[in-house]
Parts: C-alpha cells; sequence; structure tokens
C-alpha cells in the first residue's frame, strides 16, 4: 500500500474550506490564516502554507513557550499577610490549604501561545491522606507525611500583591542592600 500525499485541494477540504474553481482550474498554492476561539477570545494562529512541507506542518523549533509562575519557592519563608492571601485563592481554586505541603513549592504553569495564555494549572504537593483522614505516614523514609504531586486547574487568578512596588523598585531595594553589605565589608 503506497502512502500517497494529500493534494491542496484535499488538505482544504480538510479544514472546511471551499473554494470555487472554474472548470479545468486547480489549486496550486494556498496560504490560509487560522484564527481561532471561543468565550469571546480569538487567536491567529501562524499562517500555512499548502502543501505543506515534509517532514511536518509543526516548525522548529515549536513557537509555543512554557510559563511557570513561583507562588511560593520551596523553603520560602512568607509573611502573615501573605499566606492568608495565598490561603484564601486556594481555597477559591478548590484546594484544602491544610493539605498542601508545609515549605513544597507552589507554582502557577501554562503554555504561551504567542502573547495568547493557554489554560493555567497550579502545582503544589499534597499530603496524602488515609481511609480515617489522617495524613499516612512515608513508611519508605519514616521521616514524615507521605506527599504526592497534584495539578488543578486554576479557576480564580492570584491578585498581585497590594504591597508590590514594581520591578524598578525591586531592583533598586536589591542594589542598595549590595552596596550596604558592599560598604561594611571595607571598614
Amino acid at each position: 500500500m503506497t502512502d500517497t500525499p494529500a493534494t491542496i485541494g484535499q488538505q482544504l477540504d480538510a479544514l472546511g474550506l471551499a473554494v470555487d474553481l472554474a472548470p479545468g482550474e486547480r489549486v496550486l498554492e494556498a496560504t490560509v490564516t487560522l484564527v481561532t476561539g471561543g468565550d469571546g477570545a480569538a487567536e491567529q494562529h501562524r499562517p500555512m502554507r499548502l502543501p505543506r512541507q515534509e517532514p511536518g506542518s509543526t516548525p522548529v523549533p515549536n513557537p509555543v513557550e512554557r510559563r511557570i509562575v513561583t507562588v511560593v519557592a520551596e523553603g520560602q519563608q512568607i509573611s502573615e499577610e501573605q499566606r492568608r492571601r495565598v490561603v484564601a485563592w486556594l481555597t477559591a481554586n478548590g484546594i484544602d490549604p491544610h493539605l498542601v505541603a508545609t515549605g513544597a513549592a507552589i507554582t502557577i504553569e501554562c503554555r504561551m501561545h504567542g502573547d495568547q495564555v493557554g489554560r493555567q494549572i497550579i502545582g503544589y504537593t499534597e499530603y496524602y491522606k488515609n481511609a480515617n483522614g489522617q495524613r499516612e505516614i512515608n513508611w519508605k523514609t519514616r521521616d514524615g507525611a507521605l506527599t504526592f504531586e497534584r495539578w488543578v486547574v486554576q479557576e480564580v487568578p492570584l491578585e498581585p500583591d497590594p504591597t508590590w512596588q514594581g520591578w524598578p523598585a525591586w531592583h533598586a531595594e536589591v542594589s542598595a542592600r549590595k552596596a550596604a553589605r558592599e560598604g561594611g565589608a571595607d571598614e
């Protein structure tokens, strides 16, 4: 059995496009700009040329980037106000904050398609509860509770920290601390 490549007309048909041609004419080449969307949002994809070039239709490097936002870094100390904000956000997303492992990282991950944000998921480490509703010991290491990685679709975004002054203020603060440390080292 021989695999014959699809004609341009077949590729256009597969995309759901119809072209009126005069008798005797055929499509030699086509450039298609695809726009997809739903819920009031639209995404314009890269134009594709037909016939598609082998070995595939996805360009290399693939223009989709993965974005990871660290909400709380592993071992990070946070203030009581920050803790309340994170707990409220976790709860709003259907996550029991009491099951989130202490000291473990909490992240938000998504794929970016150009400037369009894809589905955002919250990643965290959760304590495993046994049938009695208690945390199960990690019997292999015997040094704490058994945990597992968990991913939940973010339904409610985390609001920005109200005390955040922005990156310029943060860089100035870091520079001032560095200068103070270096100035103290010269004495």
